[in-house]
């Protein structure tokens, strides 16, 4: 979590030995708790740059940009993570002239191009957003005229590479790899949704309609499609303009589904405040997700009910996402899921913090330990928010989904969820990877993953 400067290596220098950090050399955020990451020198060497969260037990914490002269050996906060900027730097990459920095950052599910200017600083509104629109990856700078290289992607374009004038500009696509391959795929269109939340908040989902329906079907439909709802995990996420490669909502819609993707309140890049309104830690008007989930469910079935069926809706998710669908299962309104796809999911918060890997997570977004006499409390997240408390409530079948190499939510968490659907005798199946951690992530047991889940919930969506 600390960042070191070693003029160089002591000769006959050996291995780091845990506990002994003299041979890491000089400490340079030894006044900072929490996290501090992706140092980078400026290209004449005379500054270092680097993220900065304050936060000691929180992963999501507001990141700021840190700026050490190195002759001076000066530090100064170049962004002020929470005051200066709403959203969180992701990477940093100096510009050749060493005039400003250039990140990416979330903002309202898009990866925006962004920059710093390096004298004015976050502060005097020297924050600059070049690239709003899909998501953007930087992986440079070419030729003499700062033209930038990037990645672009979205929900209808897997990553190609693109040149781009210096302040974002001027786009220049350099490479067709995918197109091909896209022409042939049969795609839905992408809309963005949003509305008012349970709590007031503006909550922003996007909707993709199914492959093949336009714009003309839309104004005057005559079939309806089911919906599957995402609900993505982290919680601090987002579903995101982009082109992924576990949850890619096109797969969905080109199976003829609607698809929501919802990004409830703890999502990131809405601001901080929003990000945090799901962490238990400090108390207050905090949420699960599921509430958000719920309400944007009902806005989007009572806005666009004429063409999407609301007696075939399903909900899938991972991670936070799987401990989501354990939660509906038990609170969401009475036949408002068809079914469920929970993979990596949390049953029971308590015996989830006993067997993690990540314990200041589980401390953090749940108000503390579950064996604090707070934890005891009907209104601790240990007791009220845990979905197996509502076990008695379960109705919707299910597909659970576990990977036996999963250290953060432990495959005990998928048996327990499979075994109270089994026992309260609802239609249930579990898909068990030997090899598989926390994500899916061999090819071929991708093909099993979404071949299993695509005809689960058409199994539950089927008019025949």
């Amino acid at each position: 979590r600390h960042i070191y400067l070693q003029e160089g290596l002591p000769a006959g220098a050996g291995a780091w030995m845990p506990g002994d950090d003299s041979a890491l050399g000089q400490c340079l955020t030894v006044s900072n708790p929490g996290y501090d990451t992706n140092p980078v020198f400026s290209p004449d060497g005379s500054q270092l740059a680097w993220l900065t969260m304050a936060g000691v037990d929180y992963e999501a914490d507001a990141v700021g940009i840190c700026l050490r002269d190195m002759k001076s050996g000066e530090t100064r906060a170049l962004m002020s993570a929470e005051t200066d900027w709403d959203y969180s730097p992701q990477s940093l990459h100096w510009s050749k002239d060493g005039k400003r920095l250039l990140f990416t950052a979330d903002i309202r599910s898009r990866r925006s191009l962004c920059a710093v200017d390096v004298d004015k600083g976050a502060a005097d509104g020297g924050v600059s957003v070049l690239c709003a629109e899909h998501s953007t990856s930087l992986y440079g700078e070419h030729g003499n005229d700062g033209r930038l290289l990037v990645g672009v992607e979205s929900f209808t374009q897997p990553q190609e590479l693109f040149s781009l004038v210096a302040d974002g500009s001027g786009p220049r696509q350099l490479t067709h790899f995918n197109r091909q391959r896209v022409t042939n795929l049969a795609l839905g269109r992408v809309g963005e949704l949003t509305f008012t939340g349970p709590n007031g908040d503006e909550i922003q989902s996007w909707l993709l309609r199914p492959a093949g329906f336009t714009e003309a079907d839309e104004a005057n439909p005559t079939k309806k499609y089911p919906l599957a709802v995402i609900y993505h995990g982290g919680p601090q996420g987002s579903t995101g303009d982009d082109w992924h490669y576990r949850w890619n909502l096109q797969c969905y819609a080109s199976a003829g589904f609607a698809v929501l993707g919802i990004n409830f309140r703890g999502s990131t890049g809405f601001g901080h405040a929003f990000t945090r309104a799901i962490s238990a830690k400090k108390g207050g008007n905090w949420n699960t997700g599921g509430e958000d989930t719920i309400a944007c469910v009902e806005h989007t079935l009572e806005k666009h009910g004429a063409w999407i069926d609301a007696e075939r809706v399903v909900g899938l998710g991972a991670s936070y996402g799987g401990f989501t669908s354990n939660w509906l299962n038990g609170n969401a309104p009475k036949g408002m899921f068809k079914a469920l796809v929970c993979h990596c999911g949390t049953f029971d918060l308590r015996s989830s913090y006993f067997s993690t890997e990540e314990l200041f997570f589980m401390e953090h977004e749940f108000g503390g330990t579950p064996f604090e006499v707070a934890a005891k409390e009907q209104s601790s997240p240990y007791v009220c928010c845990t979905p197996s408390a509502k076990v008695d409530h379960w109705e919707t079948p299910t597909l659970v989904i576990h990977g036996a190499k999963d250290f953060r939510l432990v495959e005990s968490e998928g048996i327990a969820t499979f075994t109270a659907l089994q026992r309260r005798g609802v239609p249930s199946e579990m898909l068990y990877f030997a090899t598989e951690n926390h994500h899916c992530l061999n090819p071929q047991n991708s093909v099993v993953w979404h071949e299993t889940v695509m005809h689960w919930i058409t199994q539950w969506t089927s008019t025949s």
